[in-house]
This record gives structure tokens, C-alpha cells and sequence, in this order.
């Protein structure tokens, strides 16, 4: 705030010599400016608190699923899933790993994404859809089997590039962001 007196003060002090030396008559003092309305600092509502929360716990599930889709036979993985997700993506998407420990494979790479908040509902429970496009093209599915492994699994018809959609919830007792369903529209490439 000092910083901007300072050059009003040493505008004041050059306009006030100026006005010294100059034969011209002097203008009257201007009004005081009129009482403007304070302006106030940005509020942030609802949906700019809880839409940033949703899209750290889509980020961190990311992050999991990945490590888990890496190792699928290590451990079990719904201990730490439950911490970030919720039914029916939770039931889905453990199933889907015990069927990469029973192939045996496992994915190396990684998804590259671009998570953007659709929309934010915070009827109770407080909803944030995301829409992502997901890019598969540095990841790979493997084989583990005896003599099988390191071969590559991916299915050629599989697009690599396509829209994802998926609903984070805020649940209660302990309140919790839990990413609820994970819808994959294969026929949507983004």
C-alpha cells in the first residue's frame, strides 16, 4: 500500500513547483472524489472450494490405480483404495485387478490425462462431475505368464486416446471426497 503514496506524493510535489513557475492563474482544487463503493476481496463460493478437493482425490486415485495396475498380485489393494474411492467404481475396478493377477499381467507406462470440473452439485451428498481425456498411448498392458512374459497384451481395437467421465462424492462421517463411478466412453476420442 506505501508503495503507490510514494508516487502520488511525488507526482503532488512536481505539480505543486510546476504550478510555482507557471504565469498561468492557478485552477481551483478539484471535489474530493466521490465515496466509491470499497472494493471488496474475491469470495470464493462453494462450488470454487469443493471442485479443487474433488479433482485432488481424482488425481490421487490416478496415482493408486496406477501402482496398482503395475503390481496387481503384490498385495491387496482395497485397503488403500477404499481410502480414495467408493461403490461401484470401488467393486469395478478391484475386479479388474484381480482379473490382471489372474491373466497374469500387469501395466507399465503410464495414462496421460486432462481433468477439467464439468459441473459441481452441492446438493447433499456435494457432487463434482470431471470429464478427462484419457491417453493410453505410453501405456501397456504385459503378460506374466511363463514364457509369455514381457508380451504385450494390448488389444488392437482398443482406442488409445478417448473421454472419461467421472463422479467424485463428498461423503459424511468422516467427510471424505470418494471418487464414485468411472465411465470410459471408448467411442467418444478426445
Amino acid at each position: 500500500m506505501t508503495q503507490l503514496r510514494y508516487p502520488a506524493a511525488g507526482l503532488i510535489i512536481v505539480g505543486a513547483a510546476l504550478a510555482g513557475c507557471s504565469s498561468a492563474v492557478p485552477t481551483p482544487p478539484s471535489a474530493p472524489p466521490s465515496a466509491a463503493a470499497p472494493s471488496s476481496p474475491w469470495i470464493p463460493t462453494p462450488e470454487h472450494e469443493i471442485a479443487p478437493k474433488a479433482l485432488a482425490v481424482y488425481r490421487q486415485y490416478w496415482e493408486l490405480s496406477e501402482q496398482a495396475e503395475a503390481a496387481p498380485r503384490s498385495h491387496d489393494w482395497r485397503p488403500a483404495l477404499t481410502r480414495l474411492m467408493a461403490d461401484p467404481a470401488l467393486t469395478s475396478f478391484v475386479d479388474e485387478l484381480a482379473n490382471l493377477a489372474s491373466v497374469p499381467a500387469h501395466s507399465i507406462g503410464q495414462y496421460h490425462r486432462a481433468p477439467t470440473v464439468r459441473s459441481v452439485s452441492l446438493a447433499d451428498p456435494a457432487r463434482v462431475v470431471i470429464d478427462d481425456c484419457l491417453d493410453a498411448s505410453d501405456e501397456h498392458l504385459v503378460s506374466d505368464r511363463l514364457g509369455e512374459t514381457g508380451k504385450y497384451l494390448d488389444s488392437p481395437g482398443q482406442p488409445r486416446r478417448y473421454r472419461l467421465e467421472a463422479e467424485v462424492v463428498r461423503y459424511p462421517a468422516p467427510y471424505r471426497w470418494l471418487v464414485q463411478s468411472v465411465r470410459p466412453h471408448v467411442d467418444q476420442p478426445c
